[in-house]
């Protein structure tokens, strides 16, 4: 199962397996615990999860992901 969820440093979106403890935000550098981060949506495959983030960031264009925080 894969995972939509923001980084709670620079609230940006990205992705995540749910088996992952950490994750490194691509954006700011900021190491991560996946299970305590902010869970947009889940995916069955990494495609899935893929697109669903690529909507998530049209739909958000123009606005701060921190609002997700």
């Amino acid at each position: 199962m894969y995972l939509v969820i923001t980084c709670y440093r620079c609230g940006q979106l990205l992705l995540a397996q749910a088996r992952q403890k950490t994750r490194n935000c691509p954006h700011c550098g900021f190491r991560f615990k996946v299970e305590k981060s902010r869970k947009i949506a889940y995916a069955k495959s990494a495609r899935e999860a893929s697109l669903l983030l690529r909507q998530l960031k049209n739909t958000l264009k123009g606005k701060k992901y921190s609002a997700l925080k």
